[in-house]
């Protein structure tokens, strides 16, 4: 009988602790006898016998420490109670293979007489409606799908008396829920949503928290599910300056955390009770590697990921049981100051992790002799020749005569944008460094694109393009873009060089065509070229790379596509041979291309660390690919879009490939890198934590200042 509630309390299938802080669990189904549960804090999991009852059921959907349920094969559907284990029977929803994978939709708890579960199923055009104390289904149709050649998602939530749902166009559908429980659709249709270009696809959650409701996108490059960016979007009223509902792009989700898996999301204040950290999303996804379990913090803009054991029940069957009474007791940490060094002239400050004493002095500091100049600055390290450099003009090109023997690549990301900053980290020395920028201090989303001696192209939402060199605060604007759909983007020479003009690259869907666009000095719009190739041509992700006058570009199956600005040619090589038979799955592996002492080669690795990297050397006279084994004296740093190489000073660093990850914690973390010695990644991390800045470019600093 639909309603009816059944108590059969079995404490020990619980775990010691469930119930106390968000855990993840999962359901067999008809597979397994047992429930999987997952302690992300610990990050340990425990295997619990289900009792008969509950043996063969799969987890439709939550509501608090309610769980929806429904047999396999009996079909019987009923919620469960699981801190009492008691039941509420209800009837099942229609025999169809779809609805077990629908998302469900709940009102209310079960136990009250106005709770309401909403089946929205991706393949349908209607929605299946339960009310407790009726006696069915009730199907809604939805005729706007129809209407606008759409299809629902299954993020679904009910917050303020609406059922939200989002669709496969990105608008979100706002059904007035009063409405809905009585068979009507009365519904209102939100704005689309901009998500950011540079993925390869996404996974949409709907999630409420503290009286609002937000929208993440998960940012996906591949079929490996490696995630590229994350956005957090809050939906907002009508008001005065927008009559109408939209949503808006934000930067933080303040003192609590998210938790979403599956095809649901929920939040929670994150306290030292629960052992979350709070402006973090917490999230499973089943990558090519194993199942992993990321924390993304809004704060840093970093992605940590740790491995979670097998799981064969499925990602979608993953969810998260929060407890249901908890008191907000976080406390606010209080910022520590930081240390600012360096002059007023300039745009840009360097903070590093020292306290230094000042010195007084009574003349001016550009009053000093070049030749004592010359005698200290060797003895510099890299961050204080910045800090030297930025003391005066003089300084700064008495630094420049000698930094190159002191550079070599570090790591610039992007924290949130509210700071106006971005961060370098060094991977020789293990050392992080905070560098503000006015340049930074945008409105829109900002993405880093490409890095060439010193000077970084930045991308602010789809339209601003700048390039800017972050140690001398220097900026070059070009023209906006209707939208940036750049697969790749590269330069002649340095800015202020005579020959320096601006490159972007697009390949339209099929790899026939590619749109080359330019922009030199001066110009007020780029200047488009359309070409067409006889020869498919399906991109890496990586840039161009200018080699001998012209622009080669990287194929994913290591063929070679060739521009000359002169010519204002393109050409697709018939040799190489590619390295691959077939064209692989865009994101399977990132490819890579740089020049090495003269010679082009080919870097392929997947995101999988316990995977080997393959390196190619382009043999000219043959051209044909020839496997490299190792690399010399030579040090590589490589990341989704860019490649540098570099001869380091001291030998222990040479033969590596440097990536942009790190093992550890942000006190102690240390880069990840790929030794062609005996041809494995270190540190080893299987078992420990891995993070990735999800915005990040490896650039070579710049202290020179161009006129």
């Amino acid at each position: 009988m639909a309603g009816e509630m059944v108590g059969c309390k079995d404490e020990n299938s619980l775990p010691h602790s469930f119930g106390s802080r968000p855990w993840l669990f999962v359901m067999h189904g008809s597979k397994k006898k047992t429930c999987t549960f997952y302690d992300p804090i610990n990050n340990s999991m425990e295997e619990r016998i289900l009792p008969e009852f509950l043996q063969g059921k799969a987890c439709l959907g939550c509501y608090g420490e309610w769980i929806l349920l429904s047999d396999e094969l009996t079909r019987e559907c009923f919620f469960l109670n699981t801190i009492s284990f008691s039941k509420i029977y209800i009837p099942p929803p229609p025999d169809s293979p779809d609805f077990i994978h629908a998302s469900v939709s709940i009102s209310s708890p079960p136990d009250t007489s106005n709770c309401v579960v909403v089946l929205i199923c991706a393949s349908k055009t209607f929605l299946l409606v339960f009310s407790l104390g009726t006696t069915g289904w009730n199907m809604v149709p939805i005729n706007y799908l129809n209407n606008n050649m759409s299809s629902l998602r299954c993020a679904s939530v009910i917050h303020n008396e609406r059922l939200f749902i989002m669709t496969s166009m990105d608008e979100t559908l706002a059904i007035d829920f009063a409405s809905l429980a009585k068979g009507r659709m009365e519904m209102t249709v939100i704005n689309r949503l901009r998500l950011c270009p540079s993925s390869y696809s996404w996974f949409n959650y709907l999630v409420k928290c503290a009286g609002d409701l937000f929208s993440i996108a998960l940012h996906s490059y591949g079929r490996g599910h490696w995630i590229t960016h994350v956005e957090v979007r809050r939906l907002e009223l009508p008001s005065k300056e927008c009559n109408e509902m939209h949503w808006r792009r934000v930067q933080d989700i303040g003192d609590h955390a998210f938790f979403l898996a599956g095809k649901y999301g929920g939040s929670l204040p994150a306290n030292l009770a629960l052992g979350a950290q709070c402006n973090c999303i917490y999230f499973p996804l089943n990558c090519s590697d194993g199942m992993r379990l990321y924390k993304f913090c809004l704060d840093d803009q970093i992605l940590n990921y740790t491995f979670l054991p097998e799981n064969d029940g499925g990602l979608d069957r993953l969810l998260w049981a929060f407890p249901t009474n908890i008191m907000r007791t976080v406390e606010e940490d209080n910022l520590n100051s930081s240390v600012v060094a360096g002059s007023e002239e300039t745009d840009s400050t360097i903070i590093g992790k020292d306290d230094e004493n000042k010195m007084v002095i009574s003349r001016r500091w550009d009053e000093l002799q070049i030749d004592l100049l010359e005698l200290l600055l060797p003895r510099l390290s890299l961050v204080d020749c910045l800090q030297f450099a930025s003391v005066c003009k003089e300084w700064s090109y008495a630094s420049s005569s000698v930094q190159k023997g002191k550079v070599w690549p570090w790591l610039m990301h992007l924290p949130n944008l509210k700071y106006g900053s971005c961060k370098f980290f060094d991977p020789f020395y293990c050392k992080e460094y905070t560098l503000k920028s006015d340049a930074l201090d945008a409105q829109d989303h900002l993405a880093l694109r490409f890095s060439k001696g010193g000077w970084v192209v930045i991308t602010e939402g789809n339209h601003r393009v700048f390039i800017l060199n972050p140690f001398t605060a220097q900026v070059i604007n070009l023209p906006s873009l209707d939208n940036y759909i750049f697969d790749g983007i590269s330069f002649m020479s340095l800015p202020a060089s005579p020959d320096f003009v601006v490159y972007g690259f697009f390949f339209q869907i099929g790899g026939e065509y590619v749109v080359i666009s330019s922009w030199r000095p001066g110009e007020e719009e780029w200047v488009f070229h359309e070409f067409r190739s006889s020869i498919p041509f399906f991109p890496s992700s990586n840039n161009p790379v200018l080699f001998r006058g012209e622009f080669y570009c990287l194929g994913r199956k290591g063929e070679l596509g060739v521009f000359n600005p002169e010519m204002e040619s393109w050409n697709v090589l018939c040799k190489p041979e590619p390295v691959h038979l077939a064209v692989p799955w865009y994101g399977d592996e990132y490819c890579h291309l740089l020049e090495l002492n003269g010679e082009l080669i080919s870097v392929f690795r997947e995101d999988d660390i316990k995977k080997p990297i393959h390196l190619f050397k382009l043999n000219q006279s043959e051209m044909v690919w020839k496997k490299v084994e190792h690399l010399g004296d030579m040090t590589l740093f490589v990341d989704r879009r860019n490649s540098i190489a570099i001869s380091p000073l001291e030998k222990k660093y040479v033969n590596r490939i440097y990536i942009p990850k790190f093992e550890g914690n942000r006190d102690s973390k240390k880069v990840i890198f790929y030794s062609m010695e005996d041809n494995r990644y270190h540190p080893c991390v299987q078992t420990h934590t891995v993070e990735e800045p999800v915005k990040c470019v490896w650039m070579e600093p710049n202290l020179h200042l161009h006129n």
